[in-house]
Order: structure tokens, then sequence, then C-alpha cells
């Protein structure tokens, strides 16, 4: 991940690639898009320095770029399906309605990103961190979350459905109207989380800590899988959860 200092964003600036790199960069990937890559050229810039760069509508599929700095990048409506951006730091950057999937994003920072509307199917966010992030609606179907940090984020009506959230963090989260039908949620954290209305349909919820949510039912959690150290909310204490068996998953 980037070392740059948000301290001096003047000094953070100075390798910054410039605005005419940047769209001679774009063109030249279109091409190599178009072609298949037998013409053009990849967007191929690993830690690259793209603080507060401009890619609105931008197509980057299957782009590289692990460890790029995109701090505050204005990526809206932008398509990075298949692209690689492990461990790239994109705090606070705008990414309303853009498209991520099958990308690469291990170990990302996506804090404070302003994403509603984006879609992370099937990307690879295991290890991401959204903290403070705005999820409006999202779609991370089938996405893989393991150890994924949410706290104090807005997923309001986001669909997260057949996932794997194993050991994700969601202290005081917004989960109202949350899908999180099929998924794998062992070992989550729910602490001061918001679930009302949230969709557990067959969700795994084992060894995971709902003691301090709210917004919890026992309608809710009755159509969950859990165990024996699953922390339900004190109003919920007498609830038993069935346990996911290896049928239940196949």
């Amino acid at each position: 991940m980037s070392k740059l200092s948000l301290g001096a964003h003047s000094e953070a600036e100075i390798d910054r690639i410039p605005d005419a790199d940047l769209t001679r960069l774009l063109a030249a990937h279109d091409v190599w898009l178009a072609s298949d890559g037998a013409a053009g050229e990849q967007f191929d810039r690993p830690a690259a320095n793209l603080i507060y760069a401009g890619f609105f509508q931008a197509n980057l599929q299957r782009a590289n770029l692990p460890g790029a700095f995109l701090y505050r990048a204005n990526l809206r409506e932008c398509d990075f399906a298949g692209a690689n951006l492990a461990n790239a730091n994109l705090e606070g950057a705008s990414m309303v309605n853009s498209v991520f999937v099958q990308a690469t994003l291990t170990g990302a920072v996506l804090d404070q990103t302003t994403s509603p509307g984006a879609d992370f199917e099937q990307t690879e966010l295991t290890g991401a961190g959204f903290r403070g992030a705005n999820l409006l609606s999202a779609n991370f179907v089938r996405a893989r979350l393991c150890r994924a940090d949410f706290t104090d984020a807005n997923l309001a009506g986001a669909v997260v459905r057949d996932c794997i959230l194993d050991e994700a963090i969601f202290t005081d989260a917004k989960l109202m109207l949350v899908n999180f039908s099929g998924s794998s949620l062992r070992r989550a954290v729910f602490c001061d989380t918001i679930a009302f209305g949230a969709i557990f349909v067959e969700a795994d919820l084992a060894d995971a800590d709902l003691s301090r949510a709210r917004g919890f039912t026992a309608e809710q959690l009755g159509l969950a899988y859990g165990n024996a150290g699953t922390r339900l909310p004190p109003e919920l204490a007498g609830l038993v959860l069935r346990e996911k068996t290896a049928a239940a998953g196949a």
C-alpha cells in the first residue's frame, strides 16, 4: 500500500501522474481492451500516485493497479471489472454506481468512500476496509469479504447474498434492509449494529457476536443458522438457532 503522507498533500502530489498522461493512458487502455491485447497498452501502473485523479465513467476493465494511491479520486460510474486493485488506497473516493465485478481488492482501503449503487459482485475483498463508507444499495452478491471491516458503514438496502463474511466487523454499522441470505457470517461482530429489517435467510451466524446489536427479531434469526457460540441480544437470549449441517451447505 502507498506510504504517501496524507498530512502533507502538496508533497503527496509530487509524483502524481499528470492529467495529460492519464488521458493518454486511458486512451491506450481502451485500444488494448477493444483489440483484446493486440494493440494499445494495458493500464498497468502498480503503486501509482493517482491522488484526486478524475476517472469519471472511465473503462478500466482488467487494469493492473495493485497498491495504487487513489485517495479522494473521482471514480463515479467507472468500470473496474476484472481489475487488480489489491492493497490499493481508495479512501474518500467517489464511487457512485461504479463496477468492480470480479475485481481483486484484497486488503484495499475503501474507508469513507461514497459508493451507493456500487457493484462488487464476485469481487475478492478479503481484509478490505470500508470504515465509514456509504454503501447504500450496493451489490456484493457472491463476494469474498473475510475479515472485512464495515465499522460505521451505511449498507442500508445493500444486497449481500451468498457472500463469505467470516470474521467481518460491523461495529456501529447501519444494516437496515440488507439482504444477507445464504451468506457465511461465522465469527462476525455486530457490536452496536442497527439491523432493522435485515434478511438472514439461511445465513450462517455460527460463533457470531450479536449481543449488542439492535433491531434483530426472533423472526429474522429463526431463518438463520447458528450454534452454541452465537451470542444473541439479551431480549433474544432464549432463542435457539438451528446449526448448519453439511447437507444444508451442499
